[in-house]
């Protein structure tokens, strides 16, 4: 006769597991992050290093979404009509004459640039 072990609820597993297996995984999906309106969300490159301090370098890629209202402290795209050009700016420190454009909701910033000539 065989006698019954109490059940702890403790599985142990060996070896590595297989990702593969996990349908709890999902891929990682940028616009899913950090994109709240899609509709009105513009990517803009990042020329100047005028804003380092804060974290957005030369060659970064903004995320601007144009759906938002600013907050004071806000980083923000918006257009200087006399030197025809966007600039980025807190929203409080903005130029009295300038135009709002959108909100910077993040920003990207490569490491490693991306060599799209390169052979494998």
């Amino acid at each position: 006769m065989s006698e019954d072990k109490p059940t702890t609820g403790v599985s142990i597993h060996t070896g590595f597991p297989n990702p593969g297996v996990d349908t709890s995984l999902r891929s990682l999906d940028l616009n899913q992050l950090l994109v709240e309106h899609t509709a009105s969300t513009y990517y803009f490159r990042v020329r100047g290093s005028l804003w380092e301090d804060s974290g957005v370098f030369d060659g970064d890629i903004a995320l601007v979404d144009r759906a938002l209202q600013p907050y004071q402290t806000d980083i923000v795209i918006w257009w200087n009509p006399g030197g025809e050009e966007f600039n980025i700016s807190a929203y409080k420190k903005m130029a009295k004459d300038g135009q709002f454009w959108g909100v910077i909701t993040a920003t990207i910033h490569q490491h490693r640039k991306v060599n799209t000539n390169a052979k494998i």
